[in-house]
């Protein structure tokens, strides 16, 4: 007979609040059940224990020794459920909650920090983790889930994210504020070939980027340089060993400090789109939706 017999969650809620209140009566009442209802799990879990949980005592009832027992287990056990819906509900009502980010590096040092601190000045007692990395990276941390949202200076095709339009950028040809193209506007595409260039590390997205659109005029460039960074190249740039290319949003405080130019190159299109990422078929919370709808309709 006891191999028949089967317990649930709910009977131990019913045993656990009958215990509390030492009444099946009040302990219908609040768990919305009848009184032959709560006896008929009593008397289940009573028979699967083969023991007796309670003693009657008129309209009261009293543990015994093994209904004791049990009440000291199920306790534990209830409290970390409650505990769990308020902090189910908190992350609900966003009281609460942790958003992993991670961005490539021009959108991660030089255009996050100002939109993630909007977004934490709305939402105080959300936690806001910012991993920066390379572009691909980024990506394939977002495909495994280690990342909510990923921040992309170049699209990455891959069918298991869903990839959105976040910033319109441009990028543009730096020299040192003493080069001999300073006072130039433009330069034709050819002119980068007689001097050298350098780069960020492969796998940037900015990199990428310029590799793709130089291609396209028919530059490969040779004489090149890599410097491990964005800060690494514009150091470099300013102290005159070679030229760039990059995005003007992360070279605007040297550019008012006047220590580096800008300009661009004929015929060639270097405007870019900065993209958001997420895993496709993700569950999204009441979290990742409210910071989704913050960045796609925020003006930044």
């Amino acid at each position: 007979m006891l191999m028949d017999i089967k317990i649930n969650l709910n009977q131990l809620r019913v045993f656990h609040v009958a215990a509390k209140m030492q009444s099946f009566t009040r302990a219908a009442e609040a768990l919305f059940l009848t009184q032959p209802g709560i006896s008929k799990h009593i008397r289940d879990l009573e028979e699967y224990y083969g023991i007796r949980l309670f003693d009657r005592l008129g309209k009261k009832v009293v543990l015994t020794q093994a209904g004791k027992v049990l009440y000291a287990k199920t306790e534990p056990i209830f409290n970390m459920i409650d505990q769990l819906k308020l902090e189910i509900d908190e992350l609900q009502g966003l009281n609460r909650g942790i958003l992993n980010i991670g961005a490539s590096v021009t959108v991660g040092i030089y255009l996050l920090p100002v939109v993630l601190g909007r977004f934490g000045s709305m939402y105080p007692n959300i936690d806001i983790h910012l991993d920066i990395a390379l572009n691909q990276q980024i990506a394939e941390m977002v495909i495994v889930n280690s990342l909510d949202f990923g921040f992309l200076g170049a699209p990455v095709s891959d069918d298991r994210l869903t990839l959105e339009p976040f910033f319109k950028d441009e990028l543009v040809v730096i020299v040192p504020s003493n080069h001999e193209w300073a006072s130039c506007n433009n330069i034709e595409p050819h002119d980068l070939l007689g001097c050298p260039f350098i780069f960020s590390r492969q796998g940037s997205g900015t990199r990428a980027v310029i590799e793709e659109r130089l291609g396209r005029a028919g530059i490969a460039l040779k004489n090149t340089k890599e410097f491990g960074n964005t800060e690494a190249v514009k150091k470099a740039v300013e102290l005159g060993l070679g030229v760039s290319i990059m995005s003007r949003v992360a070279i605007q405080r040297e550019v008012h400090l006047g220590v580096i130019k800008t300009l661009g190159i004929s015929g060639v299109d270097f405007q870019r789109t900065f993209y958001f990422a997420y895993r496709k078929g993700k569950y999204l919370s009441n979290l990742d939706k409210t910071f989704l709808q913050f960045i796609v309709y925020k003006e930044h």
